[in-house]
């Protein structure tokens, strides 16, 4: 257990460094700032200058990004995970956009520091993000979870992320 705690926090250490890396060594974005717009995600997004059409998260006072979206037409408060390979929900939030797995859905699909996570694999119909609207995207209900987490399944899906010192630029392919 030990080693799988060792093993989880130099990966961490390894992904904080080369965000902080990457953050220096990325230019300012020198077009037009995108214009502002009533979407759930545009409530954490940066008035800063952007390539037409990027999302731009702020970092937060934790040093994490989080963006506002609406899951199945409800607000849901996500932490992008880069590190995530999908949408993770807490089961609270689960319950409040209608997905409801059943108690024997969720299966060990994960070993963490504290033991064996379990989890229920679940499809969101519609997932909005500032002006995007994902339909049919693969999630799973987390037992446990403390946040929602904003996988790689819809970072690729809304285009290229980069970091810029203390901003996330989430750029349209």
């Amino acid at each position: 257990m030990y080693r799988l705690l060792a093993i989880a926090f130099g990966a961490t250490l390894l992904m904080l460094g080369a965000a902080g890396l990457i953050g220096r060594a990325a230019p300012a974005g020198t077009a037009s700032p995108k214009a502002a717009s009533t979407a759930p995600a545009q409530a954490e997004a940066s008035p800063s200058p952007a390539p037409e059409g990027a999302l731009v998260l702020k970092r937060g006072s934790s040093g994490q990004f989080h963006l506002a979206a609406e899951v199945n037409g409800q607000p849901v408060r996500f932490l992008v995970d880069t590190g995530a390979d999908i949408v993770a929900l807490t089961e609270d939030s689960a319950e409040a956009i209608g997905i409801a797995p059943a108690a024997d859905a969720f299966q060990p699909i994960m070993q963490t520091a504290s033991g064996t996570g379990y989890g229920a694999p679940v499809m969101i119909d519609t997932l909005r993000l500032g002006d995007s609207e994902l339909r049919n995207v693969e999630a799973v209900v987390v037992q446990g979870l403390g946040v929602d987490l904003l996988g790689q399944n819809v970072l690729r899906r809304m285009g290229h992320v980069t970091l810029q010192g203390d901003r996330m630029l989430i750029q349209p392919r």
